[in-house]
């Protein structure tokens, strides 16, 4: 029963995937022929700094899921509701950060990156209405949260397919009809509106125990969400450095054509990354639970099943991709990108494949709350990835990135990991 349970949670989350990365690969290639290779620069560096914004989330989430799991499981729903409350309390004032941390960086935007001349007010626009975006993610973020701890991945499926659709959608009548992107960051907004206001909805249908107050949690909520927090506050902010901050160095230190170039093919690694992921990503809320009943066999063979299972989905895509993948990007956004996207997605690719077998581990290991020795090894390659990257960029231009992301990650997953 439970491993039907299981496969049922990762073919929800393969088909929302299935059909993002569809929506993806078509769109992609549409928009930048659109938009034109800096207008779409300029839209890529807008949307890393949105994720940076999403660091302010503080790793809440990932306590929410941890606690919502744990008490559902022991039949403990106060502990539940003491953890989604406060998450909920503490996430209000997240969210007026992040739109006070969007106006500091709409100003100071045009003197970070090299920005085209004409296109400063309508970035500046973006951040604005990315931040509220990010603002209103992180507070419904919570009961995302909330499903993911349920095991109801066939609910979050449903709407990250609709939402989707319905981005796709508007962003193709938008740049069919002339609009500039600045059309399709408000569109964005609107469809995630819809989309977390539905995730609200299905979320206290799901679990009709769960009592919210918005009061100020006590210190011992505080306490015990922090001591959980913090060290995923810390992994999260390492892997939006060792992500997303590619982008923002190319920017910085090259030119906004030279962005849509790494960001093609980083695209891809993001899309194979997200196969395992949609994979590993329910690792954690039944790693929660399995503790909490005292199943130690049941985490023994979820480990070992788990890593089995996402190597043999993994590696096939991954060896096509460090084969072919100058030809695929070659037909996918035209022959002009095959060379240069396709040698920044086959350095990357070094680390992807090395980085899979722990794929498995990393998803249990948050589940049990025991993530503390891996917050240090991830804040250490972050801080090697962006050092390096930013030495390497000016000798050898964007594979110079590509190399920085690559070597540290390597290090780490080699000789830190298996011990």
């Amino acid at each position: 029963m439970r491993g039907r349970r299981i496969a049922q949670n990762i073919l929800s989350n393969w088909v929302a995937l299935a059909v993002s990365t569809a929506i993806g690969f078509f769109l992609a290639p549409y928009i930048v022929h659109r938009l034109g290779n800096v207008a779409y620069g300029v839209w890529v560096l807008v949307a890393s700094l949105s994720a940076y914004m999403g660091l302010l989330d503080f790793g809440l989430r990932g306590a929410v899921v941890r606690y919502v799991s744990k008490g559902n499981a022991q039949g403990n729903h106060g502990e539940a509701q003491e953890a989604v409350s406060a998450a909920l309390w503490i996430r209000i004032w997240i969210s007026l950060a992040v739109l006070l941390a969007g106006a500091v960086f709409a100003q100071i935007f045009p003197r970070l990156f090299v920005v085209p001349p004409g296109m400063e007010n309508a970035a500046r626009t973006a951040i604005l209405l990315t931040a509220l975006t990010v603002a209103m993610n992180l507070w419904c973020g919570v009961f995302a949260g909330v499903l993911t701890a349920l095991h109801r991945y066939d609910q979050l499926s449903l709407v990250t397919i609709l939402q989707s659709t319905c981005r796709a959608a508007g962003i193709v009548w938008l740049l069919q009809h002339g609009h500039s992107f600045l059309a399709v960051v408000l569109w964005e907004l609107c469809t995630s509106f819809v989309a977390n206001t539905t995730l609200v909805v299905l979320a206290l249908r799901s679990y009709p125990q769960l009592r919210l107050s918005l009061r100020r949690p006590t210190k011992e909520v505080f306490r015990k969400l922090w001591t959980y927090s913090f060290y995923a506050l810390l992994i999260n902010l390492a892997i939006q450095v060792v992500n997303y901050t590619d982008n923002l160095v190319v920017g910085a230190f090259t030119s906004a054509v030279a962005v849509t170039l790494y960001a093609i093919g980083g695209s891809l690694i993001m899309y194979a990354r997200q196969i395992v992921g949609a994979m590993t990503t329910t690792f954690g809320p039944l790693a929660s639970t399995y503790e909490a009943q005292g199943s130690q066999q049941d985490l023994r063979s979820l480990l070992i099943h788990g890593t089995r299972a996402a190597l043999l989905v993994s590696l096939p895509i991954e060896l096509a991709l460090f084969l072919r993948g100058e030809t695929f990007i070659s037909l996918w956004m035209g022959p002009q990108y095959a060379h240069p996207s396709g040698t920044v997605l086959r350095i990357l690719l070094l680390s992807l494949i090395v980085s899979t077998g722990s794929a498995a581990s990393g998803g249990i290991v948050y589940g049990m709350e025991k993530h503390k020795r891996l917050a240090k090894w991830a804040i250490l390659e972050a801080a090697a990835n962006l050092g390096l990257s930013i030495f390497l960029v000016r000798r050898i231009g964007i594979y110079g990135v590509a190399w920085g992301t690559v070597i540290p990650s390597l290090i780490i997953e080699v000789i830190y990991w298996p011990p």
